[in-house]
């Protein structure tokens, strides 16, 4: 019995991680509320319920449902690491910033090679990782990270020479 509550647990948090990587990649809309700073349990229940998700009884699912599944699988560290998503794909995907100096080239923020993927602001995981360790780095208040500023101030200097 045990074996089929964890094999439940794992596809209800398996269908959860894949909604949050698809509405935060802007794939689907499923009508998350964007007012809030963390997706609720209960919001994803509702979304989870009409994906044809349910508890291991057949039941719709509820927050504390998730809570629980969240829980459980909480403890399985091998499962987490396989199922983790590549942070970069998330890089530009909402912008936090409205300021009018971000950075718009098609060029790595890192080390300035052409980005393969759209709407990225790093060309590989190694340079998103760089990226991430230093975006909070001291800058000008106008720029989003100090990556920005030194594209700023590169493209600015080869327009002034």
């Amino acid at each position: 019995m045990e074996t089929i509550k964890q094999t439940h647990d794992l596809t209800i948090f398996s269908g959860l991680v894949e909604i949050l990587i698809s509405s935060g990649l802007g794939e689907k809309d499923y009508g998350l509320a964007q007012n809030h700073h963390q997706t609720r349990y209960e919001d994803l229940a509702r979304i989870m319920n009409k994906e044809g998700y349910s508890n291991r009884d057949g039941n719709p699912l509820n927050r504390n449902t998730l809570k629980q599944v969240v829980h459980r699988v909480k403890t399985k560290e091998d499962y987490l690491e396989k199922i983790k998503p590549d942070w970069s794909w998330f890089e530009g995907s909402s912008d936090r910033t409205d300021n009018k100096t971000q950075d718009t080239s098609e060029t790595c923020l890192v080390c300035n090679t052409a980005i393969p993927r759209e709407y990225h602001k790093t060309c590989s995981a190694e340079c998103g990782k760089v990226y991430q360790e230093h975006k909070n780095a001291p800058c000008d208040p106008k720029f989003p990270s100090a990556f920005h500023q030194m594209r700023y101030e590169e493209s600015f200097s080869k327009i002034n020479h």
